[in-house]
């Protein structure tokens, strides 16, 4: 039995190459080989989330990310697979835990692959959030919701680009949980694969929504993973790393849909943020 892993997410696509190299790229022919995952918008590092296979036949899923996630399971052999559930349903692991699964039993011909993929956090219907503002000043929106230059698939159709100047104080919008974060990324790019380059902070909060703060000046975090915060609480710096134009922020609420992250409307301070209405005081 061999176990190996995926993750999922929409012009940028994530692969393992022939050496085990994970890789980022636009080019789909390049990928295609190696079985790209597409990406849509800041995954989290694809290991923090494995499988664990004992000799006696034991299946384990380890999630070590500070928040839930939903794992399905991928298997390249069906026939000759015996086990106890049903193998082909998502299964929730909470955070920082490593959760039995099964005792599989294979008496089939050829190997037996498992692999997965997962998404951050546990199925959620809730379809909007009221906010505080997420960073301090006053400044105006430059994309709202569905905009026409990069806000137009389901994870970041409800997102919002607010221009402002490097080293703005970011907050937190709703008392969370640091879920996931990258902070070590420096420069930007118009090149759509730079999405993969960009520092960015995740909370959880207690509903099961996220707030995803993007393009972070490097090293700026004042939290680390694992920490709660509350409202108003100074997270890090604004800055342009990653698929960025110019320094801004990017900020989304998202859920867990069951079959990816989608982002879901919210308002801040009772008012819906569109395009080039000014926000703060």
């Amino acid at each position: 039995m061999v176990l190996g892993s995926s993750s999922a997410a929409a012009s940028v696509y994530k692969y393992v190459d022939a050496q085990g190299t994970l890789s980022y790229t636009d080019d789909l022919g390049l990928a295609a080989p190696f079985k790209p995952q597409e990406m849509e918008y800041l995954d989290p590092d694809p290991d923090k989330v494995k499988l664990r296979y004992t000799a006696s036949g034991n299946l384990f899923i380890i999630n070590e990310l500070h928040g839930p996630v939903t794992v399905t399971l991928l298997l390249s052999q069906q026939l000759g697979v015996q086990s106890h559930r049903d193998l082909r349903e998502p299964i929730v692991v909470p955070a920082r835990s490593e959760q039995f699964v099964d005792t599989l039993r294979y008496s089939g011909s050829g190997q037996l692959e498992i692999t997965h993929s997962f998404i951050i956090g546990m199925p959620s219907a809730v379809q909007d959030s009221e906010l505080q503002l997420p960073f301090r000043g006053r400044f105006r929106v430059s994309q709202g919701f569905n905009g026409g230059y990069s806000h137009h698939l389901p994870g970041n159709r409800y997102a919002i680009d607010v221009p402002m100047p490097e080293g703005t104080p970011v907050l937190a919008a709703r008392p969370g949980v640091v879920l996931d974060m990258k902070m070590g990324f420096r420069g930007n790019s118009q090149d759509p694969a730079s999405r993969a380059q960009t520092n960015y902070i995740r909370l959880l909060h207690a509903d099961g929504t996220m707030t995803v703060y993007a393009h972070l000046r490097t090293g700026t975090a004042r939290v680390s993973a694992g920490q709660s915060v509350h409202v108003g609480e100074m997270i890090a710096e604004s800055g342009n790393t990653g698929y960025s134009t110019a320094p801004h922020l990017h900020f989304a609420v998202q859920r867990n849909d069951g079959q990816r992250l989608v982002s879901i409307p919210f308002h801040i301070q009772g008012q819906i943020p569109t395009q080039g209405s000014w926000l703060g005081n």
